[in-house]
């Protein structure tokens, strides 16, 4: 970690006995308290907001949702079209 990009503190309170295990743990990994912390919180906040990104549905619309995609596709002749058109990506 850049101590020069930090710009943000959280301070945090704990009982001394949390922070003599947190700093020996630390210690032992050869890092200090704050990289200690960091490389074991931040991926779980990550985790924790990539978890309330994801789409949540009511068990009934999911039901809805889930039956849609066994539906066959409608039939959409400008996109049919369009697909069999040469690719302007593509040279001839």
């Amino acid at each position: 970690m850049c101590a020069a990009s930090l710009s943000t503190r959280i301070d945090l309170r704990i009982d001394a006995h949390k922070k003599s295990v947190i700093s020996r743990a630390a210690a032992l990994l050869g890092v200090n308290i704050t990289e200690f912390i960091m490389e074991r919180v931040f991926p779980e906040a990550e985790r924790i907001v990539a978890e309330d990104n994801r789409t949540r549905l009511p068990k009934a619309e999911w039901e809805r949702f889930y039956a849609k995609l066994d539906e066959a596709p409608k039939d959409l002749p400008e996109l049919r079209r369009l697909l069999n058109e040469p690719s302007i990506f593509v040279k001839n």
